[in-house]
């Protein structure tokens, strides 16, 4: 991966964490009501945050699935305090989508490898 997307990568990570965060820690009451089921939304928002943060640490794909993971529990941890409830189905939806995500972001690395040669 060419070195001048790395700022921008480490960007969009933190950047998904951090609206992640705000999404699972707002107020039961707040929340909008999007369609489609819970367990996709926690999929496909833990599988977001694994891309970049995968294409920026290819070597350590699964200290990667485990960060995302350990973020994905602290934020269900606190989610009772502000009137939500922590659910263990979610945790598992955070995996698969971290699992996936990492997936997706090594082979993103592999095709821009390719491209932009060694």
């Amino acid at each position: 991966m060419p070195t001048r997307w790395r700022p921008a990568l480490r960007a969009a990570t933190w950047g998904l964490a951090a609206c992640i965060a705000v999404a699972m820690l707002m107020p039961a009451q707040t929340i909008p009501q999007p369609g489609g089921s819970d367990k996709l939304h926690h999929m496909l928002a833990f599988g977001a945050l694994s891309v970049p943060a995968a294409m920026l640490y290819p070597g350590r794909a699964l200290g990667v699935v485990l960060c995302v993971i350990v973020f994905g529990g602290a934020l269900e941890l606190i989610q009772p305090l502000t009137g939500r409830f922590a659910e263990g189905a979610d945790l598992i939806a955070d995996g698969i989508g971290a699992l996936a995500g990492v997936g997706i972001g090594l082979m993103l690395n592999r095709i821009l490898a390719a491209r932009t040669g060694p």
